[in-house]
Protein backbone atom coordinates (compact mmCIF):
# COMPACT_ATOMS: atom_id res chain seq x y z
CA UNK A 1 0.00 0.00 0.00
CA UNK A 2 1.39 3.66 -1.11
CA UNK A 3 -0.06 6.70 0.42
CA UNK A 4 1.08 10.13 -1.45
CA UNK A 5 0.34 13.32 -0.15
CA UNK A 6 -1.19 14.73 -2.75
CA UNK A 7 -4.44 12.13 -2.49
CA UNK A 8 -5.61 15.29 -0.03
CA UNK A 9 -6.25 17.22 -2.77
CA UNK A 10 -8.47 13.86 -3.91
CA UNK A 11 -10.19 13.54 -0.36
CA UNK A 12 -10.87 17.22 0.11
CA UNK A 13 -11.42 19.16 -3.56
CA UNK A 14 -13.82 20.06 -5.20
CA UNK A 15 -15.53 18.83 -1.86
CA UNK A 16 -14.78 16.42 0.76
CA UNK A 17 -15.42 13.07 -1.15
CA UNK A 18 -14.37 9.02 0.33
CA UNK A 19 -16.09 8.22 -2.73
CA UNK A 20 -13.55 9.86 -4.93
CA UNK A 21 -11.15 8.16 -3.05
CA UNK A 22 -12.62 4.66 -3.42
CA UNK A 23 -13.11 4.62 -6.87
CA UNK A 24 -9.71 6.62 -7.84
CA UNK A 25 -7.91 3.49 -5.75
CA UNK A 26 -10.12 1.09 -8.01
CA UNK A 27 -8.71 2.82 -11.40
CA UNK A 28 -11.64 3.91 -12.73
CA UNK A 29 -10.85 6.52 -15.41
CA UNK A 30 -11.20 9.93 -14.76
CA UNK A 31 -12.53 12.36 -16.59
CA UNK A 32 -9.93 14.97 -18.59
CA UNK A 33 -8.86 17.88 -17.69
CA UNK A 34 -11.04 20.89 -18.72
CA UNK A 35 -9.42 23.51 -20.56
CA UNK A 36 -9.80 25.87 -17.36
CA UNK A 37 -7.90 23.25 -14.96
CA UNK A 38 -5.54 23.15 -17.70
CA UNK A 39 -4.65 26.67 -17.70
CA UNK A 40 -4.77 26.52 -13.53
CA UNK A 41 -2.35 24.16 -13.89
CA UNK A 42 0.25 25.81 -15.79
CA UNK A 43 -0.31 28.80 -13.61
CA UNK A 44 0.61 26.62 -10.71
CA UNK A 45 3.83 25.82 -12.36
CA UNK A 46 4.71 29.44 -13.18
CA UNK A 47 4.08 30.33 -9.51
CA UNK A 48 6.35 28.02 -8.25
CA UNK A 49 9.18 28.43 -10.43
CA UNK A 50 9.19 32.22 -10.15
CA UNK A 51 9.14 31.35 -6.40
CA UNK A 52 12.55 29.38 -7.41
CA UNK A 53 13.93 31.91 -8.80
CA UNK A 54 14.11 33.83 -6.03
CA UNK A 55 16.98 31.68 -4.61
CA UNK A 56 20.40 32.84 -5.67
CA UNK A 57 21.67 28.86 -5.21
CA UNK A 58 19.45 25.40 -4.96
CA UNK A 59 19.81 21.70 -5.44
CA UNK A 60 17.17 21.23 -7.91
CA UNK A 61 16.00 16.87 -7.57
CA UNK A 62 12.56 17.07 -9.57
CA UNK A 63 14.19 14.98 -12.12
CA UNK A 64 16.56 12.91 -10.53
CA UNK A 65 16.28 9.50 -9.76
CA UNK A 66 16.41 8.09 -6.18
CA UNK A 67 15.44 11.74 -5.53
CA UNK A 68 14.64 10.25 -1.72
CA UNK A 69 18.35 9.43 -0.82
CA UNK A 70 19.45 12.21 -2.99
CA UNK A 71 17.45 14.65 -0.43
CA UNK A 72 18.64 13.09 2.39
CA UNK A 73 22.03 13.35 1.09
CA UNK A 74 21.79 17.11 0.23
CA UNK A 75 20.29 18.17 3.73
CA UNK A 76 23.55 16.15 5.33
CA UNK A 77 25.69 18.81 3.39
CA UNK A 78 23.31 21.24 4.46
CA UNK A 79 22.29 22.38 1.04
CA UNK A 80 20.70 25.99 1.59
CA UNK A 81 17.16 25.23 -0.43
CA UNK A 82 16.20 21.44 -2.05
CA UNK A 83 13.83 21.75 -4.82
CA UNK A 84 11.28 19.37 -5.05
CA UNK A 85 12.74 16.94 -2.51
CA UNK A 86 10.75 13.75 -1.61
CA UNK A 87 10.30 11.93 1.75
CA UNK A 88 9.08 8.62 2.45
CA UNK A 89 8.20 7.04 5.74
CA UNK A 90 6.27 4.06 6.73
CA UNK A 91 2.89 3.47 8.46
CA UNK A 92 1.93 0.28 9.88
CA UNK A 93 -1.64 -0.45 11.40
CA UNK A 94 -2.80 -3.72 12.35
CA UNK A 95 -0.24 -5.33 10.50
CA UNK A 96 -0.82 -3.54 7.05
CA UNK A 97 2.26 -1.70 5.68
CA UNK A 98 1.87 1.37 4.17
CA UNK A 99 4.22 3.85 2.54
CA UNK A 100 3.82 7.18 2.55
CA UNK A 101 5.43 9.57 0.22
CA UNK A 102 5.67 13.40 0.24
CA UNK A 103 6.97 15.70 -2.38
CA UNK A 104 7.45 19.22 -1.08
CA UNK A 105 8.52 21.72 -3.07
CA UNK A 106 11.37 23.91 -1.07
CA UNK A 107 13.17 22.68 1.69
CA UNK A 108 15.15 26.10 2.86
CA UNK A 109 18.16 26.06 5.05
CA UNK A 110 17.47 28.25 8.36
CA UNK A 111 19.70 28.95 11.71
CA UNK A 112 17.48 26.55 13.36
CA UNK A 113 17.36 23.96 10.92
CA UNK A 114 14.71 23.03 7.71
CA UNK A 115 11.73 24.66 7.12
CA UNK A 116 9.31 23.06 4.29
CA UNK A 117 7.45 25.63 1.86
CA UNK A 118 4.77 23.93 -0.60
CA UNK A 119 3.92 26.78 -3.54
CA UNK A 120 0.43 27.13 -4.29
CA UNK A 121 -1.80 28.92 -6.28
CA UNK A 122 -4.67 29.45 -3.00
CA UNK A 123 -5.27 32.95 -2.34
CA UNK A 124 -6.84 31.66 0.89
CA UNK A 125 -5.10 29.09 2.66
CA UNK A 126 -7.31 28.43 6.22
CA UNK A 127 -9.00 25.20 7.21
CA UNK A 128 -12.33 25.94 5.86
CA UNK A 129 -11.11 26.90 2.20
CA UNK A 130 -8.09 24.60 1.79
CA UNK A 131 -7.95 21.85 4.22
CA UNK A 132 -6.05 19.47 1.70
CA UNK A 133 -3.13 22.15 1.60
CA UNK A 134 -2.72 22.33 5.49
CA UNK A 135 -3.04 18.65 5.65
CA UNK A 136 -0.41 18.16 2.80
CA UNK A 137 2.27 19.97 4.81
CA UNK A 138 1.53 18.28 8.02
CA UNK A 139 2.41 14.82 6.57
CA UNK A 140 5.23 16.75 5.09
CA UNK A 141 6.63 17.64 8.81
CA UNK A 142 5.53 13.74 9.88
CA UNK A 143 7.89 12.49 7.01
CA UNK A 144 10.81 14.85 8.28
CA UNK A 145 10.57 13.92 11.73
CA UNK A 146 10.23 10.28 10.68
CA UNK A 147 13.22 10.34 8.39
CA UNK A 148 15.48 13.13 10.36
CA UNK A 149 14.42 12.60 13.98
CA UNK A 150 13.61 16.01 14.48
CA UNK A 151 10.84 18.54 13.71
CA UNK A 152 11.49 21.02 10.33
CA UNK A 153 12.01 24.35 11.55
CA UNK A 154 8.97 25.41 10.19
CA UNK A 155 6.03 24.55 7.80
CA UNK A 156 4.70 27.40 5.07
CA UNK A 157 2.70 28.29 2.34
CA UNK A 158 4.02 30.38 -0.31
CA UNK A 159 0.39 31.36 -1.24
CA UNK A 160 -1.05 32.64 -4.72
CA UNK A 161 -0.77 36.10 -3.41
CA UNK A 162 2.68 35.93 -3.12
CA UNK A 163 2.15 36.20 0.58
CA UNK A 164 4.42 33.11 3.02
CA UNK A 165 1.37 31.44 5.31
CA UNK A 166 2.66 29.81 8.32
CA UNK A 167 0.80 26.45 9.34
CA UNK A 168 0.53 25.27 12.71
CA UNK A 169 3.23 22.43 13.60
CA UNK A 170 2.74 18.97 13.22
CA UNK A 171 0.68 16.72 15.58
CA UNK A 172 -0.30 13.06 16.19
CA UNK A 173 -3.90 13.57 14.03
CA UNK A 174 -2.14 13.89 10.86
CA UNK A 175 -1.36 10.29 10.97
CA UNK A 176 -5.20 9.58 11.54
CA UNK A 177 -6.30 11.17 8.66
CA UNK A 178 -4.03 8.80 6.56
CA UNK A 179 -5.43 6.12 8.19
CA UNK A 180 -8.69 7.19 7.69
CA UNK A 181 -7.82 7.81 3.72
CA UNK A 182 -6.36 4.37 3.61
CA UNK A 183 -9.11 2.90 5.33
CA UNK A 184 -12.00 4.41 2.58
CA UNK A 185 -9.73 2.91 -0.14
CA UNK A 186 -9.27 -0.22 0.77
CA UNK A 187 -13.30 -0.48 1.74
CA UNK A 188 -14.75 -3.96 0.54
CA UNK A 189 -18.22 -1.34 0.50
CA UNK A 190 -18.14 1.73 -1.87
CA UNK A 191 -18.94 4.63 0.46
CA UNK A 192 -21.97 7.09 -0.01
CA UNK A 193 -20.62 10.48 -0.53
CA UNK A 194 -23.51 13.06 -1.40
CA UNK A 195 -21.93 16.21 -2.35
CA UNK A 196 -23.23 19.05 -4.50
CA UNK A 197 -20.23 19.53 -6.65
Amino acid sequence: MKFEASEFHIYYQPSRCERRVYLKHKGLPEAPLDPYAEVLKKLGVRHERTHLSTFPQFVDLSDVPEREQKTREAISKNAPVIYQGRLKAVLEEDGMRCDVVGEPDFLILTPSGYTIRDSKMARRITPEDHPEILSQLRLYGWLFEQTFKQAPSALEVHGGTGEIVQVPPVDGKITEEVKRIIATKLSAVEPYSAVGW
